[in-house]
């Protein structure tokens, strides 16, 4: 038997991934600005919004016939250089040629340095630089418990080859915006600190905000939103004639003297005091943007403002339009609805990037990162109980290495490994109380070992929470860890 016909299914690589996602974006367009989804392209496609995510987020194996189906339905052919066999991470680090895994951003070359090597030979696509190997070890940091972003150096970060690769690509594009969705702790924020070290590695401005920076009666109030958002940039630019915090209080105060209204105001705010300034690139990170998501109306009219700009890059002749140097980066977890009077295909704006769980060959990965012996059986085992969640897993193999708990206890899924989790379930069972629609379906998929039938619509909110893994209309519970304590708590 050959060693294609053992491998289960294929995955788009990098430039399958990056042709697909320009067609759909060159369709959009054609169809005035009507925006594909999942449940949009399982409609004219026939396969299931599973199997599409499946197909977009590259997270496992699917037969050729979805990826020509798929591709089919955006006018395209199907080639060989547009999928590849998920064997393992070392068959595709070989033909994806990624970001080496030295975790050592600090350590990289200046973007004018000719110390770098350029990786790949794609004409018409961004070339992605290699970082220069260190050539002393660093000093092993004290370790943690695991939990928030993960150090650029840290040796415990798992890459996700093909999407960091296609990130460090796409952040090269004049006016690109990143999508970046996942659960909370599946990595977006460690991710989003990769991409920002890479731009800066390439000369490029970057800044980096996370809403958690603004009071809630920020929030609430788009003109008041909006000036904190271009004062937070204003002050996080690096420019070596830096304004100080009063010039920028009192710039922001002037532009908003006019009646244009606030975003009309802040568009102009950018283009001629960030932007025209610039002499390079400006790579704008916005973190926890689900913390909008509250006051629906603030959320509606900045996602608009967002898609706008990014549009504005498009426009015009790239020597004369300042937006071309623009370059956004927005990030949000999924547990928390988008309030139904906000268009969805403001969510799906850009090329989004869903984070995927963790796969059997990570895991084992993590696991020799963490010194652990650890065989394929007990592997499985792991993630029949935690699932691939990268927090869960990280948490376990930290726990292990401490001595806390052993391995055969957390297998057992006893109280002792139910307690290592107790903050993490009890942040599970708030965000389901936020939706009491959920509650009796959800009871039932935890009394029930086998996965049941469920109405679709709730099968993919549960699923967007990280609580169920969704077949078709059939879903089981995430993980085994949720069992006894959901047993408790809903009963």
């Amino acid at each position: 038997m050959s060693n294609h016909a053992r491998r289960r299914g294929v995955i788009l690589s990098i430039q399958g991934l990056r042709k697909l996602n320009q067609a759909k974006a060159k369709a959009e367009i054609e169809q005035h600005s009507k925006r594909y989804t999942l449940e949009s392209i399982s409609e004219e496609t026939g396969l299931t919004p599973n199997t599409l995510s499946k197909v977009f987020t590259c997270s496992s194996g699917v037969d050729k016939r979805t990826l020509k189906c798929c591709f089919h339905a955006f006018n395209l052919t199907l080639t060989k250089d547009d999928y590849l066999y998920p064997q393992s991470n070392q068959d595709n680090l070989a033909k994806i040629n990624p970001i080496p895994t030295v975790e050592t951003f600090s350590l990289l070359e200046p973007a004018s340095n000719s110390h770098f090597d350029m990786l790949g030979d794609r004409h018409n696509t961004p070339q992605i630089k290699k970082m220069v190997q260190p050539q002393n070890n660093l000093q092993p940091r004290r370790q943690k418990v695991p939990g928030g972003q993960l150090p650029l150096d840290s040796i415990f970060y798992i890459n996700r080859p093909i999407i960091e690769s296609l990130c460090y690509e796409s952040i090269q594009e004049p006016g690109i915006l990143l999508n970046i969705r996942a659960l909370k702790q599946m990595g977006k924020t460690s991710l989003i600190g990769r991409i920002i070290a890479y731009a800066k590695s390439l000369g490029y401005q970057t800044v980096s905000l996370s809403l958690q920076l603004a009071e809630a009666e920020i929030l609430q109030n788009l003109e008041r939103f909006l000036q904190w958002f271009c004062a937070r940039v204003s002050k996080e630019l690096e420019f070596s004639n830096a304004p100080s915090p009063t010039i920028i209080h009192e710039r922001i105060a002037d532009f908003w003297q006019n009646s244009l209204g606030s975003k009309s105001t802040a568009t102009d705010y950018f283009n001629d005091l960030i932007l025209a300034d610039l002499n390079r690139p400006l790579v704008i990170a916005i973190d926890e943007l689900d913390l909008l998501f509250a006051y629906p109306d603030i959320a509606r009219e900045f996602l608009q403002l967002l898609r706008t700009w990014s549009e504005q890059a498009q426009v015009g002749i790239a020597q004369s339009n300042p937006w071309y140097k623009l370059r956004l980066v927005i990030a949000h977890s999924t547990e928390i609805m988008m309030p139904p009077s906000i268009n969805p295909s403001l969510l799906n704006t850009g090329l989004v990037i869903n984070l995927p769980e963790f796969t059997q060959v990570q895991v084992q990965d993590l696991a020799k990162r963490y010194k652990k012996d650890i065989t394929e059986q007990q592997i499985q085992q792991l993630i029949t109980l935690l699932s691939g969640h990268p927090y869960r897993l990280q948490l376990a193999f930290y726990y292990l290495q401490q001595q806390t708990i052993t391995l055969e206890e957390l297998l057992e899924n006893s109280e002792s490994a139910t307690a290592l989790y107790a903050e993490h379930l009890q942040q599970q069972w708030w965000n389901l109380q936020l939706y009491d629609e959920l509650l009796p379906i959800f009871t039932e998929i935890v009394n029930n070992s086998k996965p049941i039938e469920i109405k679709l619509s709730l099968g993919y909110q549960l699923q967007k929470m990280g609580l169920v893994h969704l077949e078709g209309d059939r879903a089981s519970l995430c993980c085994e860890l949720f069992r006894p304590f959901f047993t408790g708590v809903l009963s």
